[in-house]
């Protein structure tokens, strides 16, 4: 059962779980950057650019209510931006998301997956890849600093490090994507919901040649998504696209040797 909002989409999984799908806010971003060789001429038909070349951007993160628990995936962009950064990203929507959480899961680290973090009451533990943490916290890679913030990682409380797959509750399970950094994770919820986080940001990037220069391992993160595609096509599973403002989620098809979405 799926019922949809302008900013909130609800779907319940066949076991029962209900899954909230919620826009935390809008934010721009280079549209060149998010579709590497791509020429413009076909990405724009996709997600329409401004006159400074940039596209808008969601931030779509997940609440899972299982077993009289709150489980979240990701927590947006956050409120702490001064507002030279806000104009810089172009965040003209940011919806803070206020309030208490049971247990939080981060794909990856990046200040538009965890600049949240210091909005949110999390009263048990944080889920983190191992390999994202360290790759956090090493200053030395210029590739890789620039996307993490310290105060950011310095907000994450109880944090648990894990070395995925790793199962965070009986049918919530976080596995291993990586390609966009090497600690990527994904999150699948009653294998019928999966949340890929980066691995695919948007619908137009389950075409497999669509990758971005953010990506930091590509040749890797394109055999990783031609993986989790196959796997979300043969099993059904709806797709959660986190940063996708007009498709936040579908299922997956395939048509003529390519992978597309369902209509």
């Amino acid at each position: 059962m799926i019922v949809s909002g302008k900013m909130k989409h609800q779907i319940k999984t066949r076991k029962g779980t209900l899954i909230e799908v919620i826009n935390a806010g809008n934010f721009l971003l280079d549209g060149g950057t998010m579709f590497g060789k791509i020429p413009k001429t076909m990405w724009q038909e996709w997600f329409p650019a401004d006159e400074k070349n940039r596209i808008v951007m969601a931030t779509n993160v997940v609440k899972i209510f299982k077993d009289r628990a709150v489980y979240q995936i990701d927590a947006g962009l956050g409120s702490q931006y001064s507002e030279k950064e806000k104009k810089i990203l172009g965040i003209t929507e940011n919806i803070v998301l206020k309030g208490f959480v049971d247990y939080l899961m981060f794909t990856h680290l990046h200040f538009d997956h965890c600049g949240g973090i210091s909005d949110l009451d999390v009263s048990s533990d944080v889920f983190v890849s191992r390999i994202e943490w360290d790759d956090a916290h090493d200053n030395s890679n210029p590739l890789i600093k620039g996307s993490y913030r310290r105060s950011d990682l310095d907000a994450i409380k109880s944090f648990k490090l894990i070395e995925p797959p790793f199962s965070v509750a009986s049918g919530i399970e976080v596995l291993p994507t990586q390609g966009h950094t090497r600690g990527h994770v994904s999150v699948l919820i009653d294998e019928e919901i999966f949340y890929p986080g980066d691995l695919i940001p948007t619908a137009a990037h389950v075409h497999l040649p669509c990758i971005m220069a953010y990506d930091l391992f590509p040749l890797e993160i394109i055999e990783t998504k031609k993986k989790m595609l196959d796997a979300a096509l043969e099993r059904e599973w709806i797709v959660v696209f986190e940063h996708d403002p007009y498709t936040p989620f579908a299922r997956i098809d395939k048509k003529g040797g390519r992978y597309t979405i369902r209509k």
